[in-house]
């Protein structure tokens, strides 16, 4: 797994897109400081909004700013998740697009919470997130692996903090509640260059903890019940 200055020694510049809170964000890269031990974004935006309008806004903001477009990119990368399955599942389409218009386009995805566990607000607690139906993503202290556990099983799980902005509908246990910390993924890249967060994405989709499982139906003719017998 890539870091940040890995990538920028591979490509000359590189465009990420986040769209995991409730709000998208954009930054571009540029090798122009390699050795520096915090590496900002050259150009950076970020749009309160659903995706859908949020998105295009910030990419056409930043590639404007850098007076590029989509067809001069090298590399691009997107956060896979978790957080908001509409905006990351546009995201990877955009990305796929975008692929089109430049074929030798080199796609990278990185995950929210390894990201977020690399922080100094993070350091000591694990990072937790939305996984609906009484459970939550969890990245445990020390770790980058992400487990998804119910409710219940984080009351004894020591310090939690969670991304102040992403969506939430299960309850956090009552007895152990989180700690809300700020997500700005241009902010948090910027500051841990050297993290390996980055896996190489040649079909971009979005982060899915267990794939599905299906059962197969099969259809039966509906048959009347017997008539009851008449006195």
């Amino acid at each position: 797994m890539p870091s940040l200055r890995q990538l920028l020694a591979t490509h000359p510049a590189i465009l990420v897109v986040d769209t995991c809170a409730t709000f998208s964000e954009a930054a571009l890269w540029q090798n122009t400081s390699p050795c520096a031990a915090h590496l900002p974004a050259a150009f950076h935006a970020a749009v309160e909004g659903e995706a859908a309008h949020a998105l295009p806004q910030v990419v056409a903001q930043v590639l404007a700013a850098a007076r590029l477009e989509i067809g001069q990119l090298d590399a691009v990368a997107f956060c896979a998740g978790p957080g908001s399955v509409l905006g990351i599942r546009l995201a990877a389409a955009s990305v796929r697009i975008w692929r089109v218009t430049r074929p030798g386009l080199a796609v990278y995805s990185y995950l929210s919470l390894p990201l977020l566990a690399t922080s100094a607000a993070a350091a000591g607690a694990s990072v937790i997130a939305d996984a609906r139906r009484e459970s939550w993503h969890v990245v445990r202290r020390d770790t980058q692996t992400i487990e998804r556990l119910p409710s219940t099983a984080l009351a004894n799980a020591g310090p939690l903090v969670t991304p102040a902005t992403f969506r939430r509908w299960s309850l956090p246990p009552e007895q152990n509640p989180p700690a809300d910390v700020a997500y700005k993924p241009a902010d948090l890249l910027a500051a841990s260059p050297d993290a390996d967060l980055f896996t190489p994405a040649p079909d971009p989709d979005a982060f899915v903890h267990e794939q599905p499982s299906y059962v197969t139906w099969t259809p039966q003719v509906h048959q009347a019940p017997p008539a009851r017998p008449t006195a």
